[in-house]
């Protein structure tokens, strides 16, 4: 479909002389620059776009969601998660003095799950261990890190059977408890060790990064258990100790009388945070179904890792086009690009990604080592409208001005300026309040997309690209 308007204007001169009927004194000045034809062309083009599936296992697995737990899908493939993590440490501990180590009577991690933040089944069995690190993680992990040598796999500090539902807590529970907690208790002598460590010296607390060197983390893993993967959002690590307190019992002679009494308090003492290293441990084994897809030519992509596509953005096509009117003043206004998409047909209810990020090819691997933001310039971003089944990227008219640009310095076009990788993205945004009473949106955080398991199908054989642009020849 391609749709032109055509406005046409008989100049500056023809409307000054309307002008002039009711004022004499207006100058003729500047009339021959507005004189002229002007087209304004917008061109909706269903357009093939050259594509390549590319399988991948390696992609940065820091987050702040962490996944634990493991699915065998036949469409989509095996999936299995878990993580490792730095603690960052509390800088006090308001513990009142009369507290002493032999207080402290149990440890306790404590994984919290928003509910329904998971996928499969929430009653599934499950079992996880923890471990702690003896060595410090390395500083560009990635999601195919392997924890081993830097554990004790015959020390774990704690194992957990549990399952991801609310159910045994009662209607009310469910209702009022927006996570679902999952209590591993700890040797008590790590509390105490730290404990001490707090009392005789605490600058090993102050900071992340010397506290890291006196406990270099955790490494958490699925021990057993398969059909369900939690979203852990936080993992903290509570102290609890006990005191006694003597206070005064009504008797039934209404006399009072002093009695002590076992109380129990807690603290917590350490957390996984976003100012510390943490980062997903995936191992995602493909399904023969979807490389069957991909060997026929299908541009499928799915998370965590396993595939992105690759396109050639037409840019040669639309230079063309906006090149065909000689000697006229040309000026884009915008440009648009539609992904036809769905998700990839399935019986465990696996959907499409929510976002997807286009970014040059050439910037891909430095864009989430950055912890860039799509600029609108390089990296674009679309979210999946479910009616319209596609991804549509809105604005994409600085990135073809810049060619333009470039282009009239002499500069070559080539493949690296329109390569670009699909992949999906977890966005988060903040909402401001304006003075006028109008609320903006800023984008303040753009990651691989961990949240859940997805796998999409891209259509790229009938994308849709609307361009627009307007042309007027000078006389």
């Amino acid at each position: 479909m391609k749709l032109t308007k055509i406005l046409s204007l008989l100049g500056a001169g023809a409307l000054m002389l309307g002008v002039g009927a009711c004022n004499d004194d207006v100058s003729p000045i500047g009339g021959s620059l507005a004189s002229g034809e002007v087209t304004i062309r917008v061109d909706s083009m269903p357009t093939a776009i050259e594509s390549e599936c590319e399988f991948y296992d390696s992609f940065d697995g820091r987050n702040t969601t962490k996944l634990l737990g493991r699915i065998n899908v036949p469409e989509y493939g095996r999936l299995t998660c878990s993580f490792v993590t730095q603690m960052m440490a509390a800088t006090r501990m308001p513990v009142p003095d009369s507290i002493g180590v032999s207080d402290i009577d149990s440890v306790r991690l404590v994984l919290s799950v928003p509910r329904g933040s998971l996928t499969g089944d929430s009653l599934a069995p499950q079992q996880l261990r923890v471990f702690a690190l003896n060595r410090q993680l390395p500083s560009d992990i990635s999601t195919t890190f392997s924890p081993d040598g830097y554990y004790d796999a015959s020390a774990p500090l704690g194992a957990r059977s549990y399952t991801l539902s609310n159910i045994a807590k009662g209607d009310s529970v469910m209702k009022r408890d927006a996570y679902i907690r999952i209590p591993v208790k700890f040797p008590v002598e790590l509390g105490r060790k730290i404990f001490t460590q707090y009392r005789t010296d605490a600058s090993v607390f102050q900071w992340p990064s010397t506290f890291n060197q006196y406990f270099p983390g955790l490494f958490i893993e699925q021990n057993f258990g398969n059909g369900c993967i939690a979203n852990i959002s936080k993992a903290e690590v509570y102290t609890y100790w006990h005191y006694t307190r003597p206070v005064s019992v009504l008797q039934a002679d209404s006399t009072y009388k002093s009695e002590l009494r076992v109380y129990r308090d807690s603290m917590c003492l350490m957390a996984s945070q976003p100012e510390v290293l943490s980062s997903n441990v995936i191992d995602y084994q493909i399904s023969e179904n979807l490389k069957r897809m991909v060997a026929d030519g299908r541009s499928i992509i799915t998370t965590p890792g396993g595939c992105l596509v690759k396109i050639k953005f037409p840019v040669l096509r639309l230079l063309e086009e906006y090149h065909s009117n000689e000697g006229a003043l040309s000026v884009v206004s915008g440009l648009q690009f539609e992904v036809p998409a769905l998700a990839v047909s399935n019986s465990y209810g696996l959907q499409a990604a929510p976002n997807l990020l286009m970014v040059k090819k050439s910037e891909y691997d430095e864009f989430f080592s950055n912890n860039k933001l799509p600029d609108s310039k390089t990296s674009f971003y679309a979210a999946y409208d479910s009616e319209r089944e596609s991804y549509r990227f809105n604005s994409m008219r600085e990135w073809l001005v810049d060619i333009l640009e470039a282009e009239r310095n002499g500069e070559t076009i080539d493949e690296e300026d329109y390569e670009f990788v699909l992949v999906p993205v977890d966005i988060t945004s903040e909402s401001v309040s304006n003075y006028d009473g109008s609320v903006s949106s800023y984008l303040t955080r753009c990651q691989p997309y961990l949240v859940a398991p997805t796998m999409t199908e891209l259509f790229t054989d009938r994308c849709i690209i609307s361009f627009t642009y307007s042309s007027q020849v000078l006389e």
